[in-house]
């Protein structure tokens, strides 16, 4: 879905829905536009919950929120995220002029989202039960107040607790960071 600029929604909701298509290499992404650049250029996001999903691997980068939390099971992982106290927490509360996406009960190859130049806005981006059985869930350009990855999900492709199925890069940021990722053997198929 392509989100057109300055687009404000209250609510994006992902339920139940079953992605993979073998020849994909991401089932799951949020990223710009192709040739988009620029400070504007994000999604802004008042606060992310997933919860009861799943996918072989995940990768974040470029990111700030005012607090992640992380506590899924994953077959090893790489954190790296920056705690900056500079970061603010993002609140979008006023739902004057805004649309709402839900897509539920369905079995699709991938989730795409992407934004412009602009960017756009979202209140509450909800994720249950979304499980891809290939690709990655390849998320960039978010900042969120906050973001809730619980204890329901996992992300695993097999290789291993010593191999990094979940990464979350050096070039997210946050104010607050709680990190209970748990370091199991999974593979998500």
């Amino acid at each position: 879905m392509k989100l057109a600029d300055k687009t404000r929604l209250d609510k994006l909701v992902l339920k139940n829905l079953d992605l993979g298509k073998e020849s994909l290499s991401e089932s799951f992404s949020i990223e710009r536009t192709s040739g988009v650049t620029g400070s504007l250029a994000y999604l802004w996001i008042g606060s992310i919950v997933i919860t009861g999903s799943s996918a072989p691997t995940l990768a974040w980068d470029n990111m700030e929120a005012g607090s992640i939390t992380l506590a899924a099971r994953v077959d090893g992982h790489t954190q790296e995220m920056t705690v900056d106290s500079t970061i603010p927490v993002v609140i979008i509360d006023s739902d004057r002029g805004a649309g709402t996406y839900t897509a539920e009960n369905s079995v699709v190859d991938r989730v795409v989202i992407s934004m412009g130049t602009n960017g756009a806005t979202i209140g509450e981006l909800i994720i249950e039960d979304v499980d891809a059985s290939v690709g990655a869930w390849d998320w960039d350009y978010i900042k969120a107040g906050s973001i809730s990855l619980d204890a329901t999900n996992s992300f695993g492709n097999g290789t291993g607790i010593n191999s990094s199925s979940a990464t979350f890069g050096s070039d997210i940021s946050a104010r607050i960071v709680t990190d209970n990722l748990v370091d199991t053997p999974i593979s998500v198929k």
